[in-house]
Formats: C-alpha cells, sequence, structure tokens
C-alpha cells in the first residue's frame, strides 16, 4: 500500500526527543559511550525510512557487538534476522533477542551443562554443574522473545532515527545506580538486577518484555565476546521511562543535588589510613583545618595487598 501512514505511529516526545535525551545521559551521569537505544521489529513493521539502515556489510558480529559498535563508534545497525552473524554463533544471544530460533540443546538443559559426546569436543564443565539446575535456570530467570522478529534495531540514542523500545545505559555501578535513584524518584519502585542468564536475556530483553527497568552484573558474553569492561553494568530502560529519568536528573542539577561528591574510595579513604589509636570522626576530612593522615602517620600505612605479601612470606 503505497500511501500507508507510518507517521501514525510515531511517538510524540514532546520535548524530550532522542537525541536530547542522549546528551542529557552522558553529560549528568558522566558517561564514556553513548547510552544505546535499541527496537524490534517483527514482519511487515520497519518503516521504510528505515531500510537504509539495514546492514549489509561484511561484518560478523553477534548483535551485543553492534551494540558496543553504537555506544562507541556512533553506528546505526538495522540487523535482518542473522545474516550478520557468524558461524557458527558463539552464544544463544540473536536467539534471546528474537532473530532466530534458540539452540534445541538450551531447552533441555544440555547446552550449559554438559558437552555432545557426538560433536568430538571432550567432556568440560559448563555454566551449570547438573542438568536440572540448568532447566531451572532457563525456566525460571530467562528473557526469550519468540523467534518472530524480522529486524533489530540498534543505534546511539543522541543520534537514533527510530522510536526505542528500550535504552541500554553501560556504565559503572555508581553511573548506574543513580540512573537507578532516579527512575525510582517520583515511583518507589526499586530497580530489580539479576544475574546468571546472559545479559542480554536479563538486561535488555527482561526491559523490552516487562515494561520495567533491568539490569545485570554480566555473563560469560558480555566480557568475552561483547567485551565491557569488568567495571560496568549494564541497565536496561523501556524506552517510554528515559524522557522521565532525563527529567529528574536535571531536575538533581538545577536544584543543587549533586550526584558524584565522595571522596576517594577504600584505601584512599581517611577513616582507613586512621591508626588503631588515632582519632577520627566521620567527615572530619571535609573540614578546613583537617590534616591528611598521610601527613601524620610516623610508619607510612600498610596496603591490604602489602600486608598479605608480608603474611605469606
Amino acid at each position: 500500500m503505497t500511501n500507508y501512514d507510518w507517521s501514525v505511529y510515531a511517538r510524540e516526545w514532546c520535548d524530550w526527543p532522542p537525541k536530547k535525551q542522549g546528551e542529557v545521559l552522558i553529560s549528568e551521569l558522566q558517561l564514556y559511550g553513548d547510552p544505546v537505544a535499541l527496537a524490534w521489529f517483527p514482519p511487515s513493521s520497519l518503516p521504510p525510512e528505515l531500510e537504509k539502515y539495514i546492514y549489509k556489510g561484511n561484518l560478523k558480529l553477534v548483535h551485543c557487538q553492534f551494540i558496543q559498535r553504537a555506544r562507541f563508534r556512533g553506528e546505526t545497525y538495522i540487523l535482518e534476522g542473522i545474516r550478520n552473524r557468524p558461524d557458527p554463533p558463539v552464544c544463544n544471544g540473536d536467539a534471546y533477542i528474537g532473530l532466530t530460533t534458540v539452540d534445541e540443546r538450551l531447552m533441555t538443559g544440555l547446552k550449559h551443562a554438559r558437552t555432545d559426546p557426538s560433536s568430538g569436543e571432550p567432556a568440560k564443565l559448563g555454566i551449570f554443574g547438573s542438568l536440572a539446575a540448568s532447566r531451572r535456570n532457563l525456566r525460571n530467570h530467562y528473557w526469550i522473545v519468540p523467534p518472530d522478529i524480522r529486524y533489530f534495531a540498534i543505534s546511539p540514542l543522541s543520534d537514533c532515527p527510530f522510536d526505542p523500545d528500550v535504552v541500554t545505559i553501560i556504565g559503572n555501578p555508581r553511573q548506574t545506580t543513580m540512573a537507578c535513584r532516579a527512575l525510582q524518584y517520583f515511583t518507589g519502585k526499586a530497580v530489580i538486577g539479576e544475574t546468571g542468564p546472559g545479559t542480554c536475556s536479563s538486561s535488555w530483553v527482561a526491559a523490552y518484555l516487562s515494561g520495567e527497568a533491568r539490569y545485570t552484573l554480566g555473563c560469560h558474553g558480555v566480557f568475552g565476546t561483547m567485551g565491557v569492561d569488568p567495571t560496568e553494568v549494564c541497565l536496561s530502560i523501556p524506552g517510554e521511562q528515559v524522557p522521565t529519568l532525563c527529567q529528574v536528573l536535571k531536575l538533581w542539577r538545577e536544584r543543587g543535588k549533586l550526584m558524584f561528591q565522595e571522596a576517594p574510595p577504600n584505601e584512599q579513604r581517611e577513616f582507613i589510613k586512621a591508626p588503631y589509636d588515632g582519632s577520627y570522626t566521620k567527615g572530619d576530612y571535609q573540614k578546613a583545618d583537617y590534616i591528611p593522615w598521610e601527613q601524620r602517620l610516623e610508619t607510612p600505612y600498610i596496603t591490604w595487598r602489602e600486608r598479605r605479601q608480608r603474611n605469606q612470606t
């Protein structure tokens, strides 16, 4: 139908279009890399103006690797099925997002607990120690989109040509904690996280299917295949909630609520460096006349690593 009006379904973002959302999140959360917009398109649902973004290049990657490219390189991809996936696939991630069917050995619990004797691979330990544990995790914790998705769209939020179903923020725990706090500022609803399934399943797929923000500490694939820094967390947020998140972050800044004002962490803290018989009261380091313990100690502070080394010799 040539006169089909696709604009009927376009979201009205009012004062918060995706570009503005992306810029606010980068600035207020002090992110390194763009928040990434994601969208799912079953057959016959991709607007014609987006067809130019269907990726036909030579990169053979799983979808999470394309997410990292969008995050750092500012590139937009629309993946059509598994045409751009390497063969054999390195994981089930493209199946979790609905682009293809899951490995038949996954549903039986075999995939993550046993190697296939007929494959010629030696027996080796998997993610789970038994078939039962594998099936329980799959049944109770995995989020899997039915294999009815033709296109999966990926783009930096600040330059996104489509309406995001989900926005994924990748940042350190402090940054993602503040995003979670902003999300619950007016609702009081805590953000739920799961660690165990694949990150794609427990973060962006979970947010897509549940309509709630979801985070995870990671999985083998997010560190090994996707290349996310082990100090980072993936937080995925339904697209319709992101404008409110941005509004809260902006409100905090305008009304003087500080987000990143903590003293340096761990052994850099003054209450750690204070000797056993020394004096220290919470907040002393903020006083104008405070002298750091490093300048007062007769014997330099011994770090945890140095203590371990001494005890082992």
